[in-house]
């Protein structure tokens, strides 16, 4: 597993900071580009630090998310249509794989964009 972020030593006793990851919307304006760094970008713009196994994002382009979103949600839109379970934890957010399918390389994803 690969933690993506920094958990500041103030947040890292504070898991009330954390509930933000999954329930304060923020902005987010990320391109499509490697899903690595589109996380990466994510954690740095929202303080929610991501861990993930580097399989997930291997090979695979982020899709381009723009708007006010939570982080959770954030984070799932980045992967697109792969089958993937967002769970805020005490340390930031975890992915998890829901099926073999996001285990493979994937391929470039469509942007996204929220309503106003």
């Amino acid at each position: 597993m690969l933690l993506v972020g920094m958990v500041s030593p103030t947040s890292a006793h504070a898991p009330q900071g954390m509930l933000s990851c999954e329930t304060e919307k923020q902005p987010v304006n990320i391109p499509s580009m490697p899903l690595a760094r589109a996380i990466e970008i994510l954690s740095r713009q929202t303080g929610c630090p991501v861990l993930i196994d580097p399989i997930l994002m291997d090979g695979r382009t982020s899709a381009a998310v723009k708007g006010a979103y939570t982080p959770q949600v954030a984070l799932l839109h980045l992967f697109g249509s792969v089958h993937i379970d967002v769970t805020a934890t005490v340390s930031g957010l975890s992915v998890s794989p829901l099926d073999a399918a996001a285990l493979t390389s994937g391929d470039t994803r469509s942007g996204l964009r929220s309503a106003p």
